[in-house]
């Protein structure tokens, strides 16, 4: 699997916030972060030649591969208005087909991606019910470089 991973963050303690362009989206429940594989892209010469067929040994590294980061969690709330206030303001946060909106994304240990975006946020089961309202998400990050 690989990758960095941070140790979850705890709701209510300041010292374990996150931020993406600033904007504490996660800080409301316990969440962590996991940082994508880091390598880079390499095909045999043959598939770069346009040949066809395998005609020796070799490859070329095209570039590293885009960054990731994944961010796992739950969204905590007193009431069903403040949650989907939460949830709101994760999803304006989203790319949308409005263009990638890049800014910096910082880990609970104060670790920063620069250029980053928030290409899919999903949140994962039901919401609950009970003296706090929460729901469980998954939100990917990448560094979109074009």
């Amino acid at each position: 699997m690989g990758g960095f991973e941070a140790v979850w963050g705890v709701a209510g303690k300041g010292a374990w916030m996150s931020e993406f362009r600033g904007n504490d989206l996660f800080g409301s429940g316990p969440h962590r972060f996991i940082a994508g594989e880091r390598a880079l892209v390499v095909i045999p010469l043959w598939v770069a030649s346009g040949v066809g067929f395998d005609d020796g040994e070799g490859s070329v590294a095209l570039g590293n591969r885009e960054v990731t980061v994944t961010v796992q969690g739950v969204l905590v709330a007193s009431s069903e208005s403040a949650l989907r206030t939460l949830r709101e303001d994760v999803e304006a946060e989203t790319v949308y087909g409005v263009g990638p909106l890049r800014g910096t994304l910082e880990d609970n240990h104060g670790r920063e991606w620069a250029g980053m975006s928030l290409v899919r946020y999903q949140e994962t089961g039901a919401v609950r019910r009970g003296r706090r309202w929460s729901v469980g998400y998954e939100a990917l990050f990448r560094q979109i470089t074009s």
